[in-house]
């Protein structure tokens, strides 16, 4: 290396070198140099070099002196590549991580209900099984809007030709036929739709099939459950199997938005159905039905079925009146707020927003804003509730109604009207 105007120079790697000291020799043509010529050599100890002959015999430089600037050089040295090795290391531990979020798997699109059965995950109800028991109590339904064909299903509810199907799948239809287990296509036609159940009763010539059997009792959130639609067949023969998926019950009792109707007792299904899937019956372990499937939930993009207690009742009041004759109280309502809720220190309630002239809630009594807690032995926490509640009963029958009216707590007795 070469000293620089006193300052060390450095090495590519950074690392300070010996110094070597070089003399500045003028050049021998400058002509103001006032310096002696080589020719005069000036007295070894005035000279900045001198000739090996010269110097006297070599020594080597002497050891330094305890306490002197080795050891206190080394020291530094040491402190500076631990002070490296600290800052590379909280730079390596400072710096900067890519952080990847975990991405959902691709679920792919299925577009009937045959493709959703290999990719239902709930084996809890024996679907093979199910498939060849309920393939007689399912018929394929086959719809015409403006020259274009849709599949969808629909349930027989006796041996009188009747079927129920969903009447989401049957709005704005101008042709409709059905295909039971003899695999020929049959036209039947609308009876009517109930706009409470989203249930449309359809009317064949005859029952090609066997009619469902109803189950007992209602579903439960969370229970193991399956959906059951018909199998096309082109074949000129009955299907022998049905298609069947497995499903949960996400909750029941819940009040759901299917296309223009309001069901304020749905079941809701814990993924949505395609169309093939509409008119499906919903059924238990024993091949049961609990339900009929009626479309997707506005507010949920769930799967949503009408329970299957009053299903036949419903199919048949439609056969054979085009309408269902329903117990009639007479009254319009409305959820209870919250915050009105606490007020009045009720859990909920249905609001009345309109009484109707000469009608049994007029006759008894009520009025505009005033709230219903029960109807019967049922509670009313909301206007679900008050319309379920009164399903429960016959055109005729008097009923008991508590309410509050403001601060008051007051019951009355309604006879309903058909």
């Amino acid at each position: 290396m070469v000293e620089v105007d006193g300052r060390p120079a450095r090495s590519a790697d950074n690392r300070e070198q010996p110094f070597v000291t070089i003399a500045a020799m003028p050049f021998d043509d400058d002509p103001d140099d006032e310096r002696p010529r080589p020719d005069r050599l000036l007295p070894p100890d005035d000279r900045l070099w001198r000739h090996p002959s010269e110097l006297g015999p070599r020594s080597l430089p002497p050891a330094p002196e305890p306490g002197g600037r080795g050891p206190a050089l080394t020291a530094l040295a040491g402190a500076c590549l631990v002070g490296a090795v600290v800052a590379v290391g909280a730079m390596w531990w400072a710096r900067p991580t890519r952080v990847v979020e975990k991405q959902e798997q691709p679920v792919a699109v299925r577009t009937t209900l045959a493709n959703q059965v290999a990719s239902f995950t709930a084996n809890t109800v024996p679907t093979e099984r199910l498939a060849a028991q309920l393939a007689p109590s399912v018929a394929v339904l086959r719809v015409e809007r403006a020259g274009a064909w849709t599949v969808a299903t629909a349930v027989w509810i006796d041996r009188h030709g009747t079927l129920a199907a969903s009447a989401a799948s049957v709005a704005g239809a101008t042709s409709l036929l059905v295909q039971g287990t003899d695999g020929v296509s049959r036209a039947v036609r609308v009876a009517g739709t109930d706009p409470a159940t989203g249930v449309a009763a359809l009317v064949a010539d005859r029952t090609v099939g066997e009619p469902v059997s109803v189950a007992g009792r209602s579903t439960r959130s969370g229970e193991a459950v399956a959906v059951v639609g018909a199998r096309s067949s082109d074949h000129g023969a009955g299907a022998e199997r049905a298609t069947v998926a497995g499903v949960i019950v996400r909750s029941a009792r819940e009040r759901a938005t299917v296309g223009d109707l309001v069901l304020h007792d749905a079941i809701q299904l814990d993924r949505a159905v395609p169309f093939d899937a509409l008119g499906g019956g919903l059924v238990d372990a024993d091949g049961s039905l609990l339900g009929l499937v009626v479309g997707n939930a506005a507010e949920t993009g769930l799967g949503a079925a009408t329970p299957a207690e009053a299903l036949v009742e419903v199919a048949t009041d439609l056969r054979d009146h085009g309408v269902v004759r329903r117990a009639w109280l007479g009254v319009r309502a409305v959820d209870l707020d919250p915050a009105a809720a606490t007020v009045l220190a009720v859990a909920g309630g249905a609001r009345i927003t309109r009484v109707s002239p000469d009608s049994p809630a007029a006759d008894a009594g009520l009025e505009v804003d005033d709230v219903v807690v029960a109807v019967g032995d049922l509670e009313v926490d909301d206007a679900s509730d008050l319309v379920v509640a009164l399903r429960a009963h016959e055109p005729g029958d008097q009923v008991s109604v508590q309410y509050r009216r403001g601060a008051t707590s007051a019951s009355c007795t309604a006879v309903l009207a058909g």
